[in-house]
């Protein structure tokens, strides 16, 4: 966690060395402004429109900047540690981006020399017709805003969504991305996250595994002796979960097979640890089953 902390210390210090160069940057194009005659020749106007539009948009990209740096400097001091809140620095960067994209259009209409709010005005209808359509977009941005700010889940949590389940790599305004246990990247939508049933191992202070399996129904099945078999199988790895911690439900019963559920406890909540004994119980089930069958 310290070193998450520095890395984000460091993307900080990085930021700010921008932003003096920004406001440096601001100054020039304001003296260049001022030195640049627009009614001489048609030369001097467009390097006064250039002048003018850059010194809009390093101002307003200064702006941005200096409530940015404000608002996480505040945060770093309050918070000793970013394990729960680390995602509030990223939600406030996706904020600025989104500032700056409108400054960088407010300064292309300078530029072109098109009047922001006549152009504005002209385009209302049009553009609630583009809000309409964008509706379901518009939504799912303001709920990744909603997940970002909250403290519910942050990078790195572990969580289970539906039929998916990783650690998480990135929030942005479009989806959560997961890496799942075969190092695959999952783009869940920000507006599922929202609505579906989401469970964060990770704040909890134990780790468990579950399995979901089904084997054949018939009469010689004996759900406490196959309990008993895997507590035997797992015992040997003690260091890694706790084998009186394992359990074995009946979910449902249909004509030919029965759903079962496993659950184990780890002790050593490592990612490794983890592969490890799901490899293990998943094996130990496949050949369980097959026993049964014989």
């Amino acid at each position: 966690m310290e070193t998450e902390k520095s890395s984000i210390e460091v993307n900080e210090r990085r930021k700010r060395i921008i932003f003096v160069l920004k406001v440096l940057a601001y100054f020039a194009f304001l003296v260049l402004q001022e030195t640049i005659e627009p009614s001489k020749n048609l030369l001097y106007s467009r390097l006064y429109n250039i002048a003018d539009a850059l010194t809009f948009l390093l101002a307003g990209n200064i702006l941005v900047s200096l409530g940015r740096i404000f608002l996480v400097r505040f945060y770093l001091r309050k918070t000793k540690t970013i394990s729960l809140h680390n995602n509030f620095v990223l939600g406030i960067n996706r904020i600025a981006h989104l500032l700056n994209v409108i400054i960088l259009l407010i300064a292309l209409m300078i530029f072109f020399e098109i009047d922001p709010k006549e152009f504005l005005s002209s385009i209302t209808i049009v553009a609630a017709a583009i809000a309409l359509l964008s509706r379901d977009y518009i939504i799912n941005m303001l709920n990744g805003l909603i997940i970002m700010f909250s403290d519910q889940i942050t990078l790195g949590d572990y969580i289970r969504v539906g039929e998916h389940q990783g650690r998480i790599k990135d929030i942005t305004l479009l989806n959560v991305v997961l890496l799942n246990e075969d190092h695959d990247l999952v783009m869940i939508p920000n507006s599922l996250m929202l609505t579906a049933n989401v469970v964060n191992y990770s704040r909890q202070n134990i780790r468990k595994l579950t399995f979901d399996f089904e084997t054949t129904n018939h009469s010689s099945l004996d759900v406490d002796e196959m309990e008993k078999k895997l507590k035997l199988i797992i015992e040997p790895y003690n260091k890694e979960v706790l084998s009186e911690s394992l359990s074995l439900k009946t979910i449902s019963i249909l004509k030919d097979i029965v759903k079962m559920k496993l659950q184990v406890q780890l002790s050593n909540p490592s990612k490794e640890s983890e592969r490890k004994i799901r490899r293990i119980i998943n094996q130990s089930i496949i050949k369980l089953s097959g026993d049964e069958i014989k």
